[in-house]
């Protein structure tokens, strides 16, 4: 797949986040789009069809209002892609996200700010590839080192209403996001 020399969409990602009810946070989800790499779906689309899953290690947030706007600082933190060779995932139960082969890690290079107001709200992150793991899916060999070698930028859009969580967890809202191929030499120290 060839991207443009500055960027590229490689990823569209829809997910959700959970809250624990220590306050912690993650998220999780599988892959619309990735990079090129077909097909995305065993059957019809979705969580329990998609070979490409992601989820995030558990971070916290720092929130505070700014006039109708609520902010929220996410800490740094990483997620990791997995190919799921028997889809799998079952946004109830949130582990089945990580039962898949470990294909990418990800580090976000700094805090997320995330914004909503009314029903919607955003995030905007970059992060850098930590490692890539080569692997063959129907019949051809992938890393995502050569597809998105500096990483990626990502601008996400998610309700604010709240769904019934699975057991364990106090909150869920949906999330889709759209990613980038970052450009230039930004790398991992």
């Amino acid at each position: 797949m060839d991207l443009h020399p500055i960027a590229g969409v490689v990823w569209y990602a829809i997910g959700r986040f959970y809250e624990a009810p220590d306050g912690s946070l993650q998220d999780l989800g599988y892959f619309a789009h990735l990079a090129g790499i077909e097909p995305l779906f065993n059957g019809t689309p979705g969580e329990g069809s998609a070979f490409f899953t992601f989820r995030s290690e558990p971070f916290t947030a720092r929130k505070f209002q700014n006039g109708d706007l609520s902010v929220s600082l996410d800490a740094t933190g990483s997620f990791t892609l997995y190919l799921h060779r028997e889809p799998c995932g079952d946004f109830s139960r949130p582990e089945t996200f990580s039962r898949g082969e470990p294909i990418a890690t990800f580090q976000r290079l700094s805090s997320v700010v995330g914004t909503s107001v009314g029903p919607l709200g955003t995030n905007l992150f970059s992060a850098v590839l930590r490692s890539s793991t080569p692997f063959h899916f129907q019949g051809r060999s992938y890393n995502l080192e050569r597809l998105m070698p500096h990483g990626i930028t990502q601008l996400g859009v998610a309700s604010t209403t709240a769904m019934t969580p699975p057991q364990g967890f106090k909150t869920m809202t949906p999330f889709v996001g759209s990613a980038m191929a970052a450009g230039g030499s930004v790398r991992w120290p």
